[in-house]
């Protein structure tokens, strides 16, 4: 049963408090985050198994009649929390929407967390597994890589670390509600929003304590200032409520500048806030944005990469100095979903 969207606001506002207060504890603020991950409901046929992959533990999320069967993909995804909060476990009834709903396995790792962990702790185990995958029977040429929040950061940092390294390329990207620029909260320098419980504050404090002294224009903590040439096709979707819609919308504006930038398919919420597909099995905006998240990654993993192209499912994106992205093909021509 779906549950109205002001009564998921309301749930979200209470949440707010306690996620910026100084003086709730950490171990509180995780499990907090943890419960607003977990709200989703696991479709019928759900299947999980549990395993360790250069050292970190995984889930493996599949839906009866999809994932190996479709010879497709297995989906790494990410999951969000500002590289503070957040873990695989609260995020494997999402995850059993995407796998459903994109025919692939969902690969959840629960990788390392700051401030016990900070930069480049995530990334170097991320990096370590994806070098792993052929031991365990899969090619890289059919991995995507994905995430919300801080994990689609962290996917398209992967993505950029893959390249420079000369590793086999995943067959595509997608990013939920993306943190690419945390350059911009450490200079305080990201706008307000509406967002009913995260803002640039608490993306200040996170950032300070992933970066751990690190530069935060490394393209490794903030892949928006990393070029994207030579990367596989990428899924964007984004929120109008969220304040980090600025880093989607900054990077649907630097892919359009070089023709040899990877093809993208941006979809704009307007009215919704950060990673609301969390709420899928609950909330029916979410039920739907899944599936088309799914749906369109699915179509990349299959279609031929066409390269320097930007297809907005819905809208344009207003862009910096007023500049519009060009529909540079029809959303049906791309094989994406429609609206």
């Amino acid at each position: 049963m779906s549950v109205p969207k002001p009564l998921v606001r309301t749930r979200l506002l209470m949440a707010r408090s306690v996620m910026h207060s100084t003086r709730v504890s950490l171990g509180a603020k995780r499990t907090m985050a943890d419960s607003m991950a977990g709200a989703a409901r696991a479709p019928e046929g759900a299947i999980y198994d549990f395993d360790v992959i250069a050292g970190l533990p995984v889930q493996f999320v599949t839906v009866e009649n999809t994932g190996p069967a479709t010879g497709r993909a297995t989906m790494i995804y990410l999951h969000g929390g500002g590289h503070v909060v957040g873990s695989s476990r609260a995020y494997r009834a999402f995850a059993a929407h995407v796998a459903m709903h994109a025919g692939m396995d969902v690969l959840l790792p629960e990788y390392p967390l700051a401030p016990e962990s900070p930069y480049p702790a995530a990334l170097d185990s991320l990096i370590a597994l994806y070098r792993a995958l052929p031991s365990y029977g899969v090619d890289p040429s059919t991995v995507v890589l994905a995430g919300d929040d801080a994990g689609a950061g962290l996917a398209l940092s992967m993505a950029l670390e893959i390249r420079d390294l000369g590793l086999p390329m995943p067959a595509a990207i997608g990013m939920i509600s993306p943190w690419l620029d945390l350059n911009a909260d450490i200079e305080r320098a990201r706008p307000s929003a509406s967002d009913p419980w995260f803002t640039p504050a608490l993306a200040t404090r996170w950032a300070r304590t992933y970066l751990g002294g690190a530069d935060p224009l490394d393209p490794s903590v903030s892949p928006l200032h990393g070029d994207f040439d030579g990367l596989p096709p990428i899924v964007v979707h984004y929120s109008g409520l969220d304040p980090l819609r600025t880093d989607a919308e900054a990077f649907l504006q630097k892919v359009t500048l070089r023709t040899e930038s990877p093809r993208v398919i941006a979809r704009e919420y307007p009215d919704m806030w950060q990673s609301f597909h969390l709420q899928a099995g609950r909330l029916e905006a979410a039920d739907q944005a899944t599936e088309e998240f799914g749906k369109a990654m699915a179509s990349l993993v299959e279609a031929p990469r066409g390269h320097g192209d930007v297809v907005p499912i819905n809208r344009p994106v207003a862009g910096l100095g007023g500049r519009r992205l060009r529909l540079v093909k029809p959303a049906a021509a791309a094989g994406t979903p429609s609206v």
